[in-house]
């Protein structure tokens, strides 16, 4: 099994990805080595970050995207990788068309590059399949060539947000648990409470050095949200052992409503709006915090393919 792990590794740190990555209606150029890597940024594993909320309809994908063009707008490079395969939806929040996605990717029919677009404050987005074509077990090598260009896109960017749906299946399987940090989107709701509550005990072991954070979102005021997080975060404590920390709360806004009906980006076409505003405070936060210490720990997409290689030899 090792043998299979560590010549993913290798491979990854061997393989680069072939193609440039493009805006929507640009044409791939033919620079031989498109993705260019700040000196700074050559070696060093992107800052990674898994969005999950414990229900559908939590707004885990708005959020995600949202805080993400803050960061760009702030000039931080990140990359949104959608994986929430089947229900993908950064495309629509943000009214752009993809021609390819990541199940095109999975089934050899085109490379990484030629799915990533330009986003709004310029980030970058990998969009997800809305249905995956073929099965995992029929995917021949797709994860691997898929994993090898992700190694390739990580070194080229500040933060990496990977949206990966709702529930502990999809946080387990999407890389949840090989990410720095893990942010759990809840509402005030009693139902999404709980079912937060279920993700984070699932985590109860198997989250390691990683940090779980909690986003209260559609909170009705600060001391709302604030009540949220203090009960999620002592019965973490109290049942489970596990320590989870405020990223913040995004406030009931009807902009944000609006601006899904006209798929941008609510910090984008209501920028002083109270949602917006908090969006911004969350992701001036990850920029002040210091990054994380990972020691010898790889980043994220090395231990995505060292586990993918494992799968394999398991199956």
């Amino acid at each position: 099994m090792s043998d299979q792990a560590d010549g993913l590794r290798r491979l990854m740190r061997e393989r680069g990805a072939s193609r440039v990555e493009c805006a929507v209606g640009e044409q791939p150029s033919s620079d031989p080595d498109p993705i260019r890597v700040h000196p700074e940024r050559r070696n060093k594993a992107a800052r990674s970050y898994v969005f999950t909320g414990g229900k559908g309809g939590v707004g885990t994908s708005n959020l995600a995207l949202n805080i993400a063009t803050a960061l760009g707008e702030f000039g931080r490079g990140v990359v949104v990788i959608d994986a929430d395969f089947g229900l993908a939806n950064l495309d629509l929040l943000c009214g752009i068309r993809p021609g390819r996605d990541l199940g095109d990717v999975l089934a050899g029919e085109c490379d990484l590059a030629d799915t990533i677009v330009r986003g709004p404050g310029g980030i970058r987005i990998v969009p997800g399949s809305h249905g995956l074509k073929t099965f995992v077990d029929m995917l021949g090598d797709g994860p691997e060539r898929l994993i090898a260009d992700l190694a390739r896109l990580e070194s080229t960017t500040e933060f990496m947000f990977i949206d990966a749906g709702s529930g502990l299946d999809a946080v387990w399987s999407r890389g949840g648990i090989a990410a720095d940090e893990l942010i759990v989107v809840t509402t005030p709701e009693p139902t999404s409470v709980a079912d937060a509550r279920v993700v984070i005990q699932g985590l109860r072991g198997r989250a390691g050095p990683m940090r779980i954070r909690v986003l209260v979102n559609q909170a009705n005021s600060a001391a709302e949200a604030d009540d949220v997080i203090a009960r999620l975060t002592a019965s973490s404590r109290r049942f489970w052992g596990v320590t989870i920390d405020p990223l913040g709360h995004v406030r009931l806004d009807e902009s944000v409503r609006v601006a899904v009906r006209d798929r941008t980006p609510f910090v984008v076409s209501t920028p002083k709006s109270p949602a917006s505003r908090d969006v911004r405070r969350a992701a001036r936060r990850l920029i002040e915090e210091r990054a994380p210490t990972r020691g010898e720990r790889p980043g994220l997409i090395a231990t995505l393919a060292a586990r993918w290689a494992l799968d394999r030899v398991a199956v």
